[in-house]
């Protein structure tokens, strides 16, 4: 007979297996966020709440908390006993991004280059290399995974709680609006700032970081112009 074991013992990958509710919460908003950030959900799309649940692959519950955080920065529309739809991306909206983006991103910027710590530094340089080496590989995979890390080391670099709380709002809107006008395509303009304000960032220079990322921001003011103009 095979003796039974100790109850502390038995099933861990199953005790391990089972995630809060918050977390899980967590993963359904980070994975809806993606969706619509990268237009697998397109703006005036309809989804409904179970169809999201089994995409997902995640509860009702934290699906539902993961919508009304998604509808509280204004990226679904939630009808009640129906589902959602995705928020449309109209010109204006995108305006009135870039303009809310322009003295937030500056702060980020030389915060960031003024306050960041040596390890801090090191990684930004890394991050310039990479997405330099991504540009000329015309890799976006790596340049989008690289953006993405150096978007939160600036927020975390710069020390600055309210502006990272403001930037996390818009954040997946100007990931939206990257993908509607790029694709998958890396424009050499837009990465090329991107390159040289980690750059600035990585030497401590407040000054030039700023000037990057105001050549950054006049890029995807001109671009959202010429494609209100094109279209």
């Amino acid at each position: 007979m095979t003796a039974r074991q100790p109850k502390s013992r038995r099933n861990p990958a199953r005790r391990r297996a089972k995630a809060s509710p918050a977390s899980l919460t967590e993963q359904a908003y980070t994975q809806l966020e993606q969706m619509i950030a990268t237009l697998e959900l397109r703006p005036g799309a309809y989804v409904s709440e179970s169809e999201l649940c089994e995409r997902l692959g995640i509860g009702r519950t934290p699906v539902r908390e993961a919508m009304q955080r998604l509808a509280r920065e204004h990226l679904l529309r939630i009808m009640p006993r129906k589902g959602c739809v995705v928020s449309d991306c109209r010109f204006g909206d995108e305006l009135n991004v870039i303009e809310v983006r322009k003295p937030l991103e500056l702060v980020v910027a030389r915060g960031a280059a003024q306050r960041a710590k040596p390890e801090q530094r090191q990684r930004f340089a890394e991050i310039a290399d990479g997405m330099a080496a991504a540009l000329e590989n015309d890799d976006f995979d790596l340049f989008a995974r690289l953006d993405l890390e150096f978007n939160q080391l600036c927020l975390a670099a710069c020390a600055n709680a309210t502006a990272t709380s403001m930037m996390r709002l818009i954040s997946t809107q100007n990931r939206r609006f990257w993908f509607m006008h790029h694709g998958r395509t890396l424009p050499r303009e837009g990465v090329e700032s991107h390159v040289d304000i980690a750059r600035a960032v990585a030497s401590g220079d407040a000054d030039l970081a700023a000037s990057a990322t105001e050549r950054l921001l006049a890029y995807v003011e001109e671009l959202a112009l010429r494609s209100s103009r094109t279209g």
